[in-house]
C-alpha cells in the first residue's frame, strides 16, 4: 500500500508539473536579468549578483535575516544590482510564492514583497503561502490591484516560474541559496554581511 501511495505521489507530482510547464510564459516587467530574472538596482550598477532563491527554503530564510540588510544598502548606494531567480523546487507552496513574486514584480514591489514573505516564512511543507495570504501579504505592501490580486489566484506567472527553475537547472544550479557574484559562485562561508561585502569589493577591484 505504502508504494502504491508512494507511485501515486510521484504521478501527481508530474501532472502538476505538466501542467506548470504547459502555461504560457509571462513575463513580469522587470524580468530583464539573465534568464529573465528580476532586476532589482540600478541597470548601471558595476557588479551584478545573481542570487537563486526558494521562499519555501529555510537556508534562504537566514540568509534574508542575516544578509538582506546588507544587500538592501549595497544596492541602494548603487554598487550592485540583483538579479532574483526565485526557484519553485520545493512544492506548491514555494510555485505560489514565486507566481506571486512576479506579480509584485511586474507592478514594482518585487523588492517589498520579498521582504515580507521571509519575514513571515512558513516552516517547509506546511501548507503555507496559501492564495489569500499571498493577498494579504501584498495588501500590505500596497500591492491591492486587481490585476495583482488576479495574478495570484489565476497562476498568471507559473509557466514563468517553471522557466526558472529550468534555466537553473540548466546552469548548474542544485541548491539554494546560490549567489554568483559577477558570474562568480559564493561559497556558503562567505554568505555573511562581511563575507558578501568582501566579495562584492573584489569583483568591483577586478571591473
Amino acid at each position: 500500500m505504502a508504494a502504491v501511495l508512494a507511485l501515486v505521489g510521484v504521478i501527481g507530482f508530474a501532472v502538476q508539473n505538466s501542467r506548470e510547464e504547459s502555461k504560457p510564459v509571462v513575463l513580469p516587467a522587470s524580468a530583464t536579468g539573465l534568464d529573465n530574472a528580476i532586476v532589482v538596482g540600478q541597470p548601471t550598477a558595476p557588479v551584478t549578483v545573481d542570487l537563486y532563491e526558494d521562499f519555501q527554503c529555510p537556508a534562504c530564510g537566514s540568509l534574508e535575516k542575516t544578509t538582506g540588510s546588507t544587500i538592501d544598502d549595497l544596492v541602494d548606494s548603487g554598487d550592485i544590482k540583483v538579479n532574483y531567480h526565485m526557484m519553485s523546487f520545493l512544492g506548491p507552496e514555494s510555485e505560489r510564492a514565486a507566481n506571486a513574486a512576479a506579480a509584485a514584480a511586474n507592478e514594482g514591489r518585487f523588492r517589498q514583497f520579498h521582504a515580507a514573505l521571509f519575514a513571515d516564512q512558513p516552516a517547509e511543507h506546511t501548507g503555507g503561502y496559501e492564495t489569500d495570504t499571498l493577498i494579504e501579504k501584498g495588501a500590505s505592501v500596497g500591492l491591492t490591484s486587481p490585476a495583482f490580486v488576479n495574478a495570484v489566484r489565476d497562476g498568471t506567472y507559473d509557466g514563468y516560474v517553471a522557466k526558472v527553475d529550468e534555466d537553473a537547472s540548466r546552469r548548474g544550479v542544485t541548491s539554494t541559496p546560490s549567489v554568483f557574484v559577477n558570474a562568480q559562485q559564493i561559497a556558503p562561508d562567505q554568505l555573511t554581511p562581511d563575507g558578501f561585502r568582501a566579495a562584492v569589493a573584489a569583483a568591483k577591484s577586478k571591473g
